[in-house]
């Protein structure tokens, strides 16, 4: 029998907009300071009670989802959509409508779902509500102040100010249109996250729409992928039943369930989304830069795998730690392995060493963009190396010394080297030679006098200085 359920609310906004602050105060927790870059970069869903409007005890829950803000997220704001109820379109009182905004307003338009705009951070100066209701129009937004159907609250989640307003909209909107479930009828849970866990296997984080997520069930997507070994709610602590808009993370699971997709208790027909890519091995085409992709949940390879220059070849594209497999299959193949969002174990680092596989990792993806960048279109850098200053000139036979004293650095004879004469460069060389007295020498360091000779020859100038500098490609 259908009864009314929680709302489940997604949180869509520009990156850097407020959304997980305004939802740590609402959980009185300090997540946007534990996220990498102050960014979120992970699906994460959890319910929590409506103190402004109810107690717990009356049933007054709201699950919410908070989702990326960053533009390689896209799919996975608008999973989010998909799964909820109602929507929150952030955005922040000092920078106005974003990029993303109108990307979050695009996915809220296609899933069909009510929303409310949050306008954030009003605690500070250069707050202005009233500008960016009036940019809200430009794409299509007319809010309530401006005569149309939106509503539209500002709010503090530093202060707490508006916060109060906003849970007594959803909560008016949850009256109007009461969300409904059968916790007996068939179990649909969507998939809304997912990871292949070095040491619990395979996991998927889910929202219960409908029937009732227990222990020991039988669990199956266009196939079967598992059974209900262990619940985890958002708090991590272990459940035995889950209902409906419930979010929960499934433990025991056969294969990692594609991100976007429902799973049942019942065999159906449910294909994988067409836009989700599984952790199998991805290739785009043919490329001198091979790379080997791993990511904590599927949604970041997802994310990873769409921004994508087509000269990059993705060999393999799988959550989990990098392991001595993907070392020794990199090895093989002149692969980069590049991992977002996790750690490189001691003996990996020391593998990768020996076999002189490049591992980079990072937290933040526009870093893990701007490396993949470089791959493709590598920009010289340039170093300098050490720089010395020519106090005085010498003639050894048809040999003319320059009487140099180091002032930065190291030089060696190596060295590829420029001579400057005030702002003005006169010309590249190398060193023929270095000496002190009548020893010749491979390098000098800070302080050393020596005497150098020039090929191909410049002619320098007592005052001049000799620079030596190295150039370097794709890091």
């Amino acid at each position: 029998m259908l009864q009314n359920r929680p709302p489940i609310i997604v949180i869509l906004g520009h990156v850097d907009h407020g959304k997980t602050t305004l939802l740590d105060y609402l959980r009185k927790s300090n997540l946007a300071a534990r996220e990498a870059g102050g960014i979120t970069q992970t699906i994460r869903s959890f319910q929590l009670a409506m103190p402004a409007v109810a107690s717990a005890k009356e049933g007054k829950l709201i699950t919410f989802i908070d989702t990326p803000g960053h533009a390689a997220f896209a799919q996975m704001r608008s999973r989010g959509s998909k799964a909820a109820d109602i929507a929150l379109l952030i955005v922040a009182g000092n920078d106005g409508v974003m990029p993303q905004t109108k990307e979050a307003y695009e996915a809220i338009s296609k899933s069909g779902i009510p929303f409310i705009v949050v306008i954030t951070k009003s605690d500070l100066a250069e707050s202005d509500p009233d500008r960016v209701k009036t940019q809200l129009t430009e794409i299509g937004i007319i809010v309530e102040d401006f005569g149309g159907t939106v509503p539209a609250v500002a709010v503090s989640g530093k202060t707490g100010q508006g916060i109060s307003e906003l849970l007594e909209m959803i909560d008016l909107m949850r009256e109007l249109s009461p969300p409904q479930a059968d916790p007996d009828g068939q179990l649909e849970a969507v998939v809304v996250e997912s990871k292949l866990d070095s040491k619990k296997g395979p996991l998927a984080e889910v929202i219960v729409k409908n029937g009732t997520l227990s222990l020991g069930q039988l669990l199956f997507n266009s196939a079967p992928v598992g059974k209900v070994k262990a619940l985890l709610d958002f708090e991590n602590t272990q459940i035995k039943t889950a209902l409906p808009s419930v979010p929960v993370e499934i433990l025991g699971l056969t294969s990692v369930p594609p991100v976007g997709s429902v799973l049942s208790d019942k065999p159906v027909l449910n294909p994988q989304p067409s836009n989700v890519k599984t952790p199998t091995s991805i290739v785009n085409g043919q490329s001198s830069i091979n790379v080997i992709l791993k990511a904590d949940v599927l949604g970041s390879l997802e994310a990873i795998t769409n921004q994508l220059d087509p000269k990059i070849s993705v060999l393999s594209s799988t959550t989990g730690e990098v392991n001595d497999t993907d070392v020794l299959s990199a090895k093989s193949s002149n692969a980069i392995i590049v991992a977002f969002n996790l750690k490189i174990g001691a003996s990996v680092q020391k593998l990768a060493e020996i076999e002189k596989v490049r591992v980079k990792s990072f937290g933040i993806i526009y870093e893990l963009f701007d490396y993949l960048d470089l791959l493709v279109n590598p920009k010289e850098t340039e170093k300098i190396l050490g720089k010395a200053l020519i106090g005085a000139e010498f003639k050894i036979g048809p040999d003319r010394i320059a009487g140099c004293k180091v002032t930065e650095g190291l030089l060696q004879k190596s060295d590829t080297v420029r001579l400057v004469r005030g702002d003005k460069v006169i010309g590249q060389t190398k060193f023929k030679s270095l000496q002190t007295g009548k020893t010749l020498i491979d390098k000098v360091k800070v302080g050393q006098e020596f005497g150098a000779t020039l090929s191909p020859y410049l002619d320098f100038k007592v005052g001049d200085i000799i620079i030596a500098f190295a150039t370097y490609g794709t890091p």
